[in-house]
């Protein structure tokens, strides 16, 4: 736990700068990446539950 504390005392007695410019555009682009993919998600998990419930009722006729 010593340690711990002394490598987070370090860290910030010497802050590092990031020396970056990150645009708007860029957040809006990540945004839409995460949406589109769970959306994607959603519509394939329907699918395979679609096939499931599909084999689960010719099973019972």
């Amino acid at each position: 736990m010593k340690r711990l504390s002394l490598v987070l005392y370090l860290c910030l007695l010497f802050p590092s700068y990031a020396h970056a410019y990150s645009d708007p555009g860029s957040g809006i682009m990540l945004w839409q990446l995460t949406a589109s993919f769970f959306i994607g998600l959603l519509f394939y998990f329907r699918r395979v539950i679609g096939f499931f419930s599909k084999l689960l009722r010719k099973d019972e006729e």
